[in-house]
């Protein structure tokens, strides 16, 4: 063959190369543009889209310490087209190393592989490709390590995936308001379900041709868009805080024996919410209160057994996981008592219904009301100025000088202040508490709001309130919402007055005084001394409602109230005097036995020394000037101010 030869050949198959891939190439086209009609019930089934989930934000509290983050592992899945059969030996051995029942890994397993040969039959009969099951997931996620201890088993269809975890690392102090994420990584509880929105991000999604065999052949040009990460919550909690004021929470339940306790701090400028904890002791041998189903009848006489009933109830699931619990400062209410006076005092005060200097006659400490209720003062006083009526607590003093008020001045200033609403600091479960209504305010129910019962709050709505008794200059007297956010410069606080300026100073000057005294009760009974701080506070003590049965039951006994002799025993302050930088609300529930023998179950001697120690230790924190300066430390500034003038 000659050389010229040689190059027309090759020339004739390189030209018949090109036409053939050109035809091929055409066809492919007009297939993908203008399919033939007999291939439309098939045009679309090698198309699939795939989806790529967005990293979840982070949560973190003010001074940006992780409070919640994502991270991915390793975890097992099976295909269960091409695990070994007999799976029986297999199954053991994976689920051995994953430290999981062989029974529930088995069943799971088995269950699919039948599904597929069923599957596979129905296919033969029919003469269409069998759709298989080929995904199973095993267990929880797994660390590195035992990630690769599963590859060396060499088990066929047995595969690890990426998947996103949630980590908490600030669980056990935030477990009940950091809620929890589904299997979608969406937030059901909490603070992922209250953030839910900012903290998901933008779903990822690609179209791609594949094969017969399920496999990718290429991606749709322009078709994929990439995930876009959630964006990350700064929290108002400063976890530090938390922590101090879990440490003395606990400290306080303990010491005196409380079922419980409650506490919520918060800076009174800006709303935000700093910490908020929620503990309940294990108390075993607790009472239940016997019940009935409703149609059964009572039996006549009945006596309620005696000895210490539970008082709190309905607490979620924290037995299946902390963050199910409830959180009682949001959801559950209690009355306040004569922590609840402050705001009474002060809507009288501005009503120009009483003077501070007026004087009362309280009856030394023993009085009927005109419709026959009796009234009993902790203090008893045959006379007190309005001032020292707060000062010292007289339910005969509050009734008198509240009945100078109509039923709907008093009912109007309770709902201004925001009782009766939620706080909407963006948690779900959220009570609205409980005022009652026009129609049903009766003489008793003026006479109980006076010294705080016949109102249901949760902590954080009087804390709430209380913010302006810890407002100054122009803004005292000004309530701004709640926030569990961080402040954001470009959306200014919501302030809304309720009282006046100058009653607020009355009324902060009056608890200065309170707190006065409960600061002695604990030198004398703690032995504790040596404050930095000027604290101004109100106690509370109120006997605890029962509530109603549960659903379909009723109480064995009629006429059940309260529980008794069993409390809540609350302390609301705020520090320092001058120019507050925090408020706080404690709350005790139920104090022992003991205390109450020993007449110390008031909020005085067991919510006040929480209180005063968390204030305390929070302000020195902050990096807060003690307004307070001992002899010992003046006498120090005096030497130092000889030594050296300037």
């Amino acid at each position: 063959m000659t050389g010229d030869r040689v190059q027309f050949v090759t020339k004739l198959l390189i030209a018949v190369c090109i036409l053939v891939f050109v035809a091929v190439f055409f066809r492919v086209g007009q297939l993908q543009l203008e399919p033939d009609e007999r291939l439309g019930d098939y045009v679309g089934l090698r198309q699939s889209v795939r989806f790529q989930d967005p990293v979840r934000g982070e949560i973190y509290d003010r001074r940006g310490r992780v409070i919640a983050a994502t991270r991915f592992a390793k975890r097992v899945f099976v295909d269960p087209s091409k695990f070994p059969d007999p799976p029986g030996e297999a199954i053991v051995v994976l689920s051995q190393l994953l430290a999981l029942e062989p029974g529930e890994v088995g069943q799971r397993i088995v269950s699919r592989m039948s599904e597929n040969q069923a599957a596979i039959l129905a296919a033969t009969e029919s003469g269409e490709d069998p759709r298989l099951i080929q995904y199973v997931s095993i267990g929880d996620p797994i660390d590195q390590q035992l990630a690769e201890q599963v590859r060396g088993l060499g088990i066929k269809g047995v595969h690890l995936e990426d998947v996103p975890v949630r980590e908490y690392p600030a669980l056990d102090q935030l477990a009940n308001l950091l809620g929890l994420v589904g299997a979608e990584h969406s937030g059901l509880l909490g603070f992922e379900h209250a953030f839910d929105e900012e903290l998901t991000g933008e779903r990822g999604q690609g179209a791609y041709v594949r094969d017969a065999s399920r496999k990718p052949l290429w991606i749709e040009p322009g078709t994929w868009k990439p995930a876009q990460a959630g964006g990350d919550v700064r929290m108002s909690i400063d976890l530090e805080l938390q922590r101090i004021a879990m440490e003395e929470l606990h400290r306080g339940i303990t010491e005196f024996d409380a079922a419980g306790g409650r506490l919520v701090m918060a800076d009174p400028h800006t709303g935000e919410i700093l910490a908020i904890v929620d503990l309940v002791r294990d108390m075993p041998g607790l009472l239940e209160l016997p019940v009935l189903p409703k149609d059964q009848k009572r039996l006549p006489g009945y006596e309620l057994p005696v000895g210490r009933y539970d008082t709190i109830r309905n607490l979620g699931e924290p037995e299946v996981h902390p963050a199910l619990a409830k959180n009682r400062c949001v959801e559950h209410l209690y009355e306040p008592g004569s922590s609840f006076k402050p705001f009474i005092w002060a809507a009288i005060t501005e009503a120009g219904k009483a003077t501070p200097d007026e004087v009362f006659d309280t009856e030394g400490g023993l009085w009927r009301t005109s419709y026959g209720r009796r009234i009993e003062d902790v203090t008893r006083r045959h006379e007190m100025t309005w001032a020292d009526v707060l000062v010292n607590s007289s339910n005969i003093g509050m009734i008198k000088a509240t009945e100078r008020m109509s039923f709907k001045d008093v009912r109007d200033k309770v709902l201004e202040l925001g009782f009766g609403k939620p706080t909407r600091i963006g948690l779900s479960t959220e009570s609205a508490g409980a005022v009652t209504t026009m129609k049903n305010w009766s003489k008793y129910t003026h006479t109980s709001i006076a010294f705080g019962h016949e109102v249901g709050v949760t902590p954080v709505q009087i804390l709430r309130a209380y913010g302006a008794f810890a407002r100054t200059g122009d803004m005292a007297g000004t309530l701004v919402d709640l926030r569990l956010t961080g402040v954001d410069p470009n959306e200014p606080a919501v302030v809304k007055r309720v009282f006046g300026p100058d009653v607020c100073v009355l009324v902060r000057e009056a608890l200065v005084k309170v707190a006065a005294k409960a600061e002695a009760t604990m030198e004398r009974v703690h032995g504790e001394s040596g404050w930095k701080y000027t604290m101004f506070g109100k106690s509370g003590t109120a006997d605890v409602p029962v509530g109603p049965a549960p659903e379909g039951f009723k109480y064995a006994k009629s006429r059940i109230g309260y529980y008794e002799d069993q409390y809540n025993s609350s302390f609301i302050a705020g520090a320092p005097f001058e120019t507050p930088r925090l408020t706080i609300i404690v709350v005790i529930d139920d104090p022992g036995p003991e205390q109450i023998r020993k007449r110390q179950h008031y909020g005085s001697y067991v919510a006040a020394p929480i209180a005063r120690r968390v204030l305390e230790r929070s302000l020195e924190y902050l990096g807060v000037e003690p307004d307070i300066v001992h002899e010992s430390e003046e006498t120090e500034q005096d030497q130092l101010a000889a030594i050296d003038p300037e």
